[in-house]
């Protein structure tokens, strides 16, 4: 005999299955975001990847000694060699862009120390924004220094080489200063797309929404009237997570605060955007929900939070082009690490405010004024 407290419950059980059976969208969305997180996992974390660090290189020397050296990193398969140049100014140039995390300048006598044994050294200027990457190409280049030294040595004699190490801009970069870039993104993302992307379905199963279709409020006055009240409701998180972190933490940033804050902001809509697109085409809060969750993995995984998109290979850098959060983590990191302004992200920027636009394009093409 089943008890009655065990029949209410496989009642409610019954229920619910029920109700999950009558909505395909939630079931197709609760069995396919497995998968698809499982795919993309695979496709960035899963092969092998490039592994490479790119870098450029400036050969003071350019005799066989350096030739040889720079043999040497191309042959251990830790660098990705950008560029060869013969000014430090290039090569200063080409970390302080961002095209690469770091430049090895090999001195002018080099191959001379080498020949008759003279201690020399080599330099590496790096990025200390990202501080595990930045800590990763310092011990490669030490490794593949003491492969070279080794090589010397059995050829020339008693050598010694000395890797040197600097930052190519202010002090070094403490691990919670690094980490603020990934703590805006989540920040920025998670909380207002969570809280927009429920309120179009809220309206249809409390039934206001029907107040609005005897109305004659366009789509445009719903999709455009709900941005600006979330933005507005949601702008004080970008101001108030800095002043904590800053405040509190004591954590010390380059970029002024207006710059910073006008990155959020551009950030902020987008996400706004992407929340009432969910909105839209969500039937109801669950699927809002399971919505906003299943666009947040695939930032996570490729916008460089967890690891550089550079080095998971060309695959996860095409999936990342597509993400609003990959040029927010990027513009952020170097406004608030290296002392940019926000007129020098204006590329980042601008694709984030062309993913707004998209977004709020297919809001207004797809909301219908009517009962579902």
């Amino acid at each position: 005999m089943i008890s009655e407290d065990a029949y209410r419950v496989i009642t409610i059980v019954k229920k619910e299955l029920i109700q999950l059976a009558r909505d395909p969208k939630t079931i197709a969305m609760v069995l396919m975001m497995p998968i698809m997180v499982t795919i993309l996992f695979g496709i960035g974390y899963g092969g092998e990847g490039s592994g490479k660090y790119p870098i450029t290189i400036v050969d003071l020397d350019g005799r066989e000694g350096s030739f040889k050296f720079i043999e040497e990193l191309r042959d251990s398969r830790l660098f990705e060699i950008k560029a060869i140049y013969k000014s430090k100014g290039q090569g200063f140039s080409s970390v302080y862009s961002g095209t690469v995390y770091a430049c090895l300048i090999i001195p002018e006598s080099f191959t001379e120390d080498l020949m008759v044994g003279r201690a020399t050294r080599v330099e590496l200027y790096y990025d200390a924004s990202n501080p595990t990457v930045a800590q990763a190409i310092m011990q490669a280049v030490g490794v593949v220094t003491q492969q070279y030294q080794e090589w010397a040595a059995s050829n020339f004699g008693t050598f010694a080489i000395q890797p040197m190490f600097y930052t190519v801009y202010g002090p070094k970069v403490e691990k919670i200063e690094s980490f603020i870039p990934t703590l805006m993104a989540l920040i920025l993302q998670m909380v207002p797309t969570s809280l927009i992307s429920v309120s179009i379905c809220r309206e249809r199963e409390k039934g206001t929404f029907e107040q609005f279709i005897m109305t004659p409020i366009r789509p445009f006055d719903v999709i455009f009237g709900k941005l600006v009240a979330y933005f507005i409701a949601t702008i004080s998180d970008s101001i108030l997570s800095l002043l904590t972190a800053i405040l509190i933490f004591n954590v010390k940033l380059r970029g002024s605060l207006i710059d910073m804050t006008v990155v959020s902001l551009v950030f902020l809509l987008s996400s706004l955007s992407m929340g009432l697109l969910i909105s839209v085409f969500s039937k109801n809060q669950l699927q809002a929900y399971q919505a906003s969750i299943f666009t947040f993995i695939p930032s996570m995984l490729f916008s460089g939070m967890l690891v550089p998109v550079e080095i998971l290979g060309p695959e996860a850098g095409t999936i990342a082009s597509f993400i609003p959060m990959y040029y927010f983590i990027k513009a952020f990191r170097n406004v608030a690490l290296k002392g940019w302004s926000f007129l020098m992200v204006t590329n980042e920027l601008i694709i984030i405010l062309a993913f707004s636009a998209v977004f709020l394009s297919f809001s207004l093409r797809s909301l219908k004024m009517e009962v579902t």
